[in-house]
């Protein structure tokens, strides 16, 4: 498990899902999520991108005219995951 992921926030979902659409066709990995509590948006949610794809992806957004709110990296907190915790007892 990586200790850190990136996500995109959006101000509505609509926006999420052409994000989406857009990234698929062009071949580019994405998931949509709800926003992780660590950030905060307008719209409950956000898009699970490729940290290393982050100038492609928002040059793609200019691009195609797809509005976002903003560009997280989040922190995995260390050693606080539950289901990993419990498979170690």
């Amino acid at each position: 498990m990586e200790d850190f992921y990136c996500v995109i926030t959006f101000h509505v979902t609509q926006h999420a899902l052409i994000f989406e659409k857009t990234l698929i066709d062009k071949g580019l990995d994405v998931k949509l999520m709800p926003v992780p509590r660590q950030v905060s948006s307008s719209c409950g949610t956000a898009a699970k991108v490729s940290c290393n794809k982050k100038s492609e992806i928002i040059q793609l957004c200019k691009d195609k005219n797809i509005p976002v709110d903003s560009f997280h990296r989040v922190e995995n907190p260390k050693g606080n995951n539950w289901f990993l915790k419990h498979l170690k007892k």
